[in-house]
């Protein structure tokens, strides 16, 4: 926007182009700030190391036993499972990718449930961080439950933390939501079979579900979507396909283990039971212990990771970010209170040319999760929301995993944020870069992030600027929404800061 302002034909005009073009970047107001985090930075905190309200006594009780709840001779595996965010796992020892043809088959039992309990079954890796919710590269099926029973998905989580599936047992967020997955300890049957050349060479599963005794649900009078949604899950549906999406396959995953482990969440128990089971071409002799790998699923300990205790802000001696020890980070819950750790730079607003970067990294990033980077008010609950606030948002829908990209919120409130952007990659630490130019984009102002080698641009519509926003803190700040836990560190940040902060 710079040379059309600069062939002004008058005196007058032309000192008013140069005024226009330089006011945000005045030496005079604003200065680029360098954190190292080699100490302590003495930032301003709110809520960001919260004691859980309550430390419950978490027990993992699962492997083989000479049972017969999911088999009529004795011999499977299962136990006592709870949700919590340390992992727990008990598999064989197996080497697949996505690029590998995968089979597997058996019988499963459920005869214990509580609400907010959830396990998987099927292939995964067993590096998994805690507190992800579901296993990071992992494909198998899903369970959740309820007092009365549990429902079911499958799902492929990829290396880079996407995520495609179906759910088996009804379900409409929000509207309806049942757990026919019965306690009882009826036995259903199910197979999982994955073909990498299927659906032109992007690769598809087939999952197929029957029970001999649970062959039909009685769910009484339903609203008509929630009528059609019954029909089209078990058990008056019984066979099941998923096409993955481009690229999915690509990104791969890496399964070393086959068998369950315990969704990674703090949360309730469920007893569950497999047997007669096959993978890959073997079938497993479970009238004797088979030599499963164990890891956690014999345990008993207090979880102090809790739902809404967030635990983010300086950290002395980790450097998940890279460099020498020091960074600032943690652990951030969608959910609790609203909680911030951040630089006092203020005043500044959205007519300030405004600049950051350094390094990120995603350590954990469950489904439902993200957090905010950038200015904002401190004097304001939940910025992004409520307004005042310029920066980069972290999260996305499961099939997406974690955007890295551009949001903003005036004094207005009016928000918004790129649609799309680079991705962050679970254990990949990037270098990233912000800025903000209020005469770019006919002076409305506009936003490039730049993530590795991919960046994003967001152009403030007509108006947006001039509703305003008045920035005293750079920093992380949580989102109240209600969801799960990410966890993001960065080091060696560059920002910009006013000359008089306050």
């Amino acid at each position: 926007m710079k040379a059309p302002l600069l062939i002004a034909t008058t005196p007058a005009l032309l000192w008013l182009a140069i005024l226009v073009t330089t006011h945000a970047a005045d030496p005079a107001r604003t200065l680029l700030k360098s954190e190292s985090f080699d100490r302590d930075p003495g930032w301003e905190a709110l809520n960001n190391r919260v004691e859980p309200k309550r430390v419950p006594t978490v027990t993992q009780d699962f492997g083989w036993s000479a049972t017969t709840f999911a088999s009529k001779t004795p011999g499977e595996v299962g136990g006592l499972v709870t949700r919590s965010t340390k992992p727990a796992s008990y598999g064989d020892k197996v080497a697949k990718t996505l690029n590998d043809k995968l089979t597997a088959s058996g019988t499963f039992a459920m005869t214990k449930s509580s609400p907010g309990a959830g396990m998987f079954f099927g292939w995964f890796n067993s590096n998994q961080p805690g507190g992800g919710g579901r296993p990071m590269q992992s494909l198998g099926l899903d369970f959740d439950t309820e007092g009365g029973g549990g429902r079911l998905a499958v799902r492929l989580i990829t290396s880079a933390n996407r995520s495609c599936g179906t759910f088996i047992t009804p379900y409409l967020p929000g509207k309806f939501r049942p757990t026919p997955i019965r306690k009882d300890g009826t036995r259903y049957h199910w197979t999982l079979d994955y073909d990498p050349q299927a659906a032109g060479g992007r690769g598809s599963f087939t999952f197929t579900m029957r029970s001999d005794t649970h062959t039909a649900q009685d769910y009484g009078p339903l609203p008509e979507n929630s009528q059609r949604e019954a029909q089209a899950r078990f058990p008056n549906t019984t066979k099941f396909t998923v096409d993955l999406p481009e690229g999915y396959q690509q990104e791969g995953a890496s399964f070393d283990r086959f068998g369950m482990m315990n969704m990674m969440k703090s949360g309730g128990t469920m007893t569950m039971h497999f047997a007669d089971l096959q993978h890959d071409g073997k079938t497993e002799n479970l009238a004797r212990d088979p030599g499963w790998l164990g890891s956690g699923n014999r345990a008993t300990y207090q979880d102090r990771e809790q739902v809404g205790a967030h635990d983010f802000g300086f950290s002395a001696k980790t450097s998940h970010a890279g460099g020498a020890p020091g960074e600032v980070g943690g652990g951030f819950w969608r959910s609790g209170d609203y909680g911030y750790y951040a630089d006092r730079i203020g005043p500044l607003s959205f007519d300030d040319r405004l600049e950051a970067s350094g390094r990120v990294v995603l350590q954990v990033g469950a489904p439902d999760s993200d957090m905010f980077l950038g200015w904002f008010n401190s004097a304001v609950k939940e910025p992004y929301d409520a307004g005042h606030f310029l920066g980069v948002h972290i999260g996305g829908p499961t099939r997406v995993g974690h955007w890295f990209h551009p949001a903003f919120s005036t004094a207005k409130g009016t928000h918004g944020l790129a649609e799309g952007g680079p991705r962050l990659t679970p254990g990949k630490v990037f270098e990233w870069s912000f800025v903000y130019d209020p005469a770019a984009n006919g002076g409305k102002g506009e936003v490039r992030v730049t993530l590795g080698k991919e960046s994003v641009t967001l152009a403030l519509k007509d108006g947006l600027r001039a509703q305003g926003g008045r920035f005293d803190r750079f920093g992380l700040f949580t989102s109240t929404i209600g969801g799960q836990l990410v966890r993001v560190w960065l080091d060696d940040l560059k920002y910009t800061a006013g000359r008089n902060a306050r």
